[in-house]
């Protein structure tokens, strides 16, 4: 597959992944709290106390609902990376997914070699925010730690959560999108290395050399 075919590839598994994203999570809990208000006014007229915790429950499920189609809306955008710097461009993506999910971040940029050109530059970041989302979403992780190094000779980012986990050795390692981080950075003559287990969080790591 040359490049013109792999970008067209991660672009279709990109839309795919989107419509998904939507059906799974906002379309789903938008048609559920429907069906909901439906049997909520008959709750109303039984049990007044019961009718109230179900507001509540459904209240949490539409805040839910407005995160995820917020971060499908984030997704879609262009990211400035030439003009902000990776590394400034990096760390507003980590405040977002922190504030939105509420899952403690720690970032740290060291910059001590060249600017990574723009193409690079934004697939690694587009991978990265793969990784860091579902780390935040999926991971049951109390905490999550971004490192990011510009040295002369590479360029390097990690995504570390103290999370679940999973088995690195599944075919379908599910939400984690492996294959298409793997593709995103083989486009840009990068690497992806995955370090996991069960209970054990996961660690993923970006690598892009200097030619």
């Amino acid at each position: 597959m040359n490049s013109a075919q792999h970008t067209v590839h991660i672009l279709e598994e990109e839309r795919r992944r989107f419509a998904r994203d939507l059906h799974d999570g906002p379309v789903q809990v938008l048609s559920n709290t429907s069906m909901r208000l439906d049997m909520l006014s008959q709750l109303l007229q039984v049990d007044a106390s019961l009718a109230e915790d179900e507001i509540r429950r459904m209240r949490r499920r539409l805040v839910q609902a407005t995160i995820e189609i917020r971060q499908l809306i984030y997704d879609l955008q262009p990211v400035a990376v030439d003009a902000m710097g990776l590394g400034a461009a990096l760390t507003g993506l980590v405040r977002r997914i922190e504030k939105d999910w509420s899952v403690p971040i720690t970032v740290t940029v060291i910059d001590d070699g060249p600017t990574l050109p723009t193409d690079q530059g934004i697939m690694l970041y587009r991978a990265v925010q793969e990784a860091l989302t579902n780390a935040a979403k999926h991971s049951a992780a109390q905490s999550i730690d971004v490192r990011l190094e510009q040295r002369r000779g590479y360029t390097l980012c990690r995504v570390s959560d103290n999370g679940q986990g999973f088995d690195p050795g599944d075919s379908s390692p599910g939400h984690y999108g492996l294959g298409n981080m793997i593709e995103r950075m083989a486009l840009v003559g990068g690497t992806v290395a995955l370090k996991t287990g069960h209970g054990q969080g996961t660690q993923v790591t970006f690598t892009i050399n200097d030619d």
